[in-house]
């Protein structure tokens, strides 16, 4: 089943946050977007996965995915464990990273209190907003193997 992930967690302001901040947007289009890309490659469940800063007030992550939520966040956790240490390093109300590293319910926990959910409904879970595929109930796999035919 497809599920969107709109992740969105409020920044730190002060200085010291916001200077890492800036450290994060220098690197990101190298080492750290390579990283995350093979991870999300090699899962063969990620659709669509984007990071986004807004006014340096908000990072979101943005994806969309086949497979359980509770799964894909402990993905995450396991494949990026540096990436989301230096994400929620500037997230404000966050635990710190110590105790999310070593404990896979809490990581799973903190991410989806920031996931926030779409308007509208899906029709085969009225617990989600609303998310259009174009491709349908048709998995990451099942699109893969139709294209290498």
């Amino acid at each position: 089943m497809l599920h969107a992930l709109n992740m969105t967690m409020p920044l730190k302001q002060d200085f010291q946050s916001q200077r890492k901040l800036d450290d994060l947007k220098a690197k990101f289009g190298g080492e750290i977007q390579q990283a995350i890309g093979q991870a999300l490659g090699e899962s063969n469940i990620v659709h669509f996965a984007r990071v986004l800063v807004i006014d340096n007030k908000y990072i979101q992550v943005l994806t969309e995915y086949d497979g359980d939520p509770i799964a894909y966040a402990q993905f995450f956790l396991r494949a990026l464990p540096d990436v989301f240490e230096t994400i929620f390093d500037l997230v404000e109300d966050v635990p710190q990273w110590s105790e999310l590293v070593n404990n896979e319910n809490l990581f799973v926990q903190v991410s989806q209190s920031f996931n926030l959910r779409a308007l509208g409904t899906k029709d085969d879970d009225k617990n989600a907003g609303w998310l259009f595929s174009a491709f349908g109930t048709h998995t990451v796999e099942d699109i893969k193997s139709a294209l290498a035919k």
